[in-house]
């Protein structure tokens, strides 16, 4: 079981050696993996940042903050893709 929300605020207070330099970054939970037999992994967006974070849980702790997807994504800003005989797509509208 999860123990962190989608789009719920974290902090990375206890980095592994490879996000180290992250240490007491905030960002939010964005993506999440679900393995049977492995840890759970999160690919947090930081802010001013242009790539995603991607931590496992023992890592993180929350801040008491949760946003919403609307904070993330921009809805109005969907396209409706047709997808030909071939596979290909083509935009619609």
């Amino acid at each position: 079981m999860s123990r962190f929300a989608f789009y719920q605020e974290v902090r990375v207070a206890r980095p592994s050696a490879e996000n180290a330099a992250f240490a007491d970054h905030i960002g939010a939970i964005i993506g999440a993996t679900a393995g049977d037999d492995a840890p759970i992994g999160y690919a947090l967006a930081l802010p001013g940042h242009d790539q995603v974070l991607l931590c496992l849980e023992s890592e993180l702790e929350p801040t008491g903050r949760q946003f919403r997807r609307e904070d993330f994504y921009d809805d109005s800003r969907r396209i409706r893709i047709r997808v030909d005989e071939r596979g290909r797509g083509h935009p619609l509208g």
